[in-house]
């Protein structure tokens, strides 16, 4: 699973900021590693680009879109998300349902998930985290 990251909006904004470490990071995996993004990324990336009202971000994200694979959420990983959310309630463990449906997608297309926040994504048992 190593070979496949997804990156999370969170590395993905550090990485249009210009900032050295996703720089560096992406210098050094884009090559030997497959890299993509879920589709619930790119919408918090546009929704990012709004909400500032910023042509240069739209393009950016236009960009990061046509560079990366993006992973769907598709009948399946929807199930398996709904499961991983009940879970999460009954063991009063919850997570923003975006995070949710991140992980389940990630997870259900055997990707490890680059994030600046484990510990939400830690929740999520099986996830593969990077």
């Amino acid at each position: 699973m190593e070979d496949k990251i997804c990156l999370d909006t969170d590395f993905l904004v550090e990485f249009l900021r210009n900032k050295e470490n996703a720089l560096n990071w992406i210098k050094e995996n884009k090559d030997q590693k497959e890299l993509a993004t879920t589709i619930i990324n790119i919408y918090e990336l546009y929704y990012g680009a709004f909400k500032i009202d910023s042509e240069k971000e739209l393009a950016a994200v236009e960009i990061i879109k046509n560079s990366l694979r993006i992973l769907d959420l598709d009948e399946k990983t929807a199930r398996d998300a709904g499961k991983i959310t009940a879970q999460l309630e009954s063991a009063g463990n919850m997570l923003d349902f975006r995070d949710i449906l991140i992980g389940s997608i990630a997870l259900s297309n055997n990707f490890a998930l680059k994030t600046n926040n484990k510990k939400h994504f830690e929740r999520i048992d099986g996830l593969d985290i990077s």
